[in-house]
């Protein structure tokens, strides 16, 4: 079954557009709501300000946890939770290759992705590492409540 989550994980994370990002700071919570592109190794990415409280936080505690719907009608739940490390993304050559990943999949263009890479956008590359998944899938495993899929 692990061979089977980890050829679905990937397709999920590619039809799915939203997430919710848990951080934490202070010993407080906080949550928000982020469009998010993936790559085949399961690394999630979304651009964002940082100064925005979530991205402020992950400066402080890079230890974050996510949770992505991807098919919830007909109470059909297919749904992810992941944990793991973010951080914001430094490297030109992985910015140039995931930020076109972002724009291809939300139809930015061009110009946007240009504009990007000539630092011309207020926003930064954030990169999610799971450490682990949790999957609700009950499609493809309707008698299975969940499953668990480590890195």
């Amino acid at each position: 079954m692990s061979e089977d989550l980890k050829e679905l994980i990937p397709n999920y994370l590619k039809e799915a557009r939203m997430m919710q990002l848990a951080t934490c700071a202070n010993n407080q919570p906080w949550n928000c709501t982020l469009y998010f592109a993936s790559d085949r190794e399961m690394n999630i990415y979304w651009i964002s300000k940082a100064d925005t409280r979530h991205s402020q936080e992950i400066a402080q505690n890079p230890k974050v946890a996510l949770a992505i719907p991807v098919k919830f009608d007909d109470l059909t739940v297919v749904g992810l939770q992941a944990e793991g490390e973010a951080n914001i993304v430094e490297d030109a050559n992985e910015i140039k290759a995931k930020v076109k990943l972002y724009s291809d999949k939300f139809n930015r263009g061009e110009d946007w992705y240009q504009e990007f890479l000539e630092s011309k956008n207020p926003h930064k590359l954030y990169r999610f590492k799971p450490t682990r998944f949790v999957i609700f899938d009950r499609v493809n495993f309707p008698d299975v409540e969940k499953q668990e899929f480590i890195l």
